[in-house]
């Protein structure tokens, strides 16, 4: 299936100026949209911004290529070239030139929508069917609530934010401007507290916390599908102005996430963790309760942390470790057999020299 179509066409000299890159080639060519290096056709743009793919640049169809100052592989005939700085984010430009983002196909409150009138809605607020947005509520101007959004009491919603369907807002939840949230996602339900205790006749239960406290997503916060954001026990669960989750991430009550961090999908941190900012978390890696993570740390896929990690360090495996010692563990595990298979056969020479030994009389 092809790129869904751009209504935009754009001169190779247009689109150079636009991107703030360098063209070789022809000026007055027009492209039309945006394709992947191996499928694109002659009117469509591509880029290269990993070299494990130049080598699809002798043999691409494109009528031009996105590609880094440095970039010295065969090009295809006919096929331009605007280098640029950075071309991964000239891509995302040129996307953005030609395609914009989705806009609901609805406008103002649905009739089927259930508003409140105890609650406060901004200017060209779009309601699809069924949202629901219970009394105290302040939604900011120009949101988007597609179908199925429910939105509790005293929730406050910056301006510009998107909520994708289905996505639910507990209670007093805070969202900063552009906030998007996609489909099935639930914030500030109930965080996982609770306290054990035994009865006079030896029964013991687990008995709720009450979960007193909020959550907040500061500006420009991009949540993925289907994830869950514990409130706090206790003051309010933070995620940091321009963290962006992939799919299927959860996070603990009471947890803080600096600014700018990367979570992919099935990562999911504990309660009361402290995360500075730029931080990276890889996918299904798991983080304990209560420790912090240094400004700029990686945690590798799969990785389990358990300690507190400093500032730039970057983990992997489980209980995670610094990477380098990471590497050689892995190198060490892959010898296994192999290290097995040796230790056998001295400990069999040692027990045969052992057996001479004493057979000789030379053990004493």
């Amino acid at each position: 299936m092809r790129q869904t179509p751009s209504t935009t066409d754009v001169t190779l000299a247009d689109l150079a100026e636009r991107l703030n890159g360098r063209l070789e080639g022809d000026a007055d060519r027009v492209v039309r949209g945006v394709a992947p290096v191996e499928t694109a056709d002659r009117d469509e743009l591509s880029f290269l911004a990993n070299e494990k793919y130049h080598r699809h640049a002798a043999k691409t169809s494109a009528a031009v290529l996105l590609v880094g100052e440095d970039f010295d592989a065969p090009v295809a005939d006919g096929t331009a070239l605007i280098r640029c700085e950075d071309p991964y984010f000239a891509f995302r430009e040129a996307m953005v030139a030609f395609y914009g983002f989705r806009r609901p196909r609805f406008a103002g409150i649905d009739a089927r929508a259930a508003v409140s009138d105890e609650a406060d809605v901004g200017d060209d607020v779009a309601c699809g069917p069924f949202v629901t947005v219970e009394p105290g509520a302040t939604i900011g101007p120009g949101c988007i609530l597609y179908p199925g959004v429910y939105v509790g009491a005293d929730c406050r919603i910056g301006r510009d934010c998107t909520l994708h369907a289905n996505v639910v807002l507990y209670e007093r939840t805070v969202l900063g401007d552009r906030v998007t949230v996609h489909a099935g996602s639930s914030v500030g339900q109930d965080g996982f507290g609770y306290a054990t205790h035994g009865d006079a006749d030896g029964t013991v239960r687990h008995e709720k916390i009450p979960q007193t406290g909020w959550v907040e997503l500061e500006d420009d916060v991009e949540i993925g599908a289907g994830c869950a954001i514990d409130r706090a026990t206790m003051g309010p669960t933070v995620i940091g102005a321009g963290t962006k989750f992939s799919n299927l991430v959860t996070i603990g009550h009471g947890t803080k996430l600096g600014r700018h961090c990367l979570l992919v999908a099935q990562a999911g941190l504990a309660g009361s963790v402290q995360v500075g900012d730029y931080c990276v978390f890889a996918g299904q890696c798991g983080v304990v309760g209560h420790i912090r993570i240094g400004d700029g740390a990686r945690i590798g896929a799969q990785a389990g942390v358990t300690n507190d990690v400093p500032a730039g360090q970057e983990m992997l495996a489980s209980p995670a470790i610094p990477l380098a010692n990471a590497r050689r563990s892995m190198v060490a595990f892959a010898r296994l057999p192999e290290l097995r298979r040796q230790v056998k056969r001295l400990t069999d020479e040692v027990s045969e020299l052992k057996s001479r030994l004493d057979a000789g009389g030379g053990g004493s």
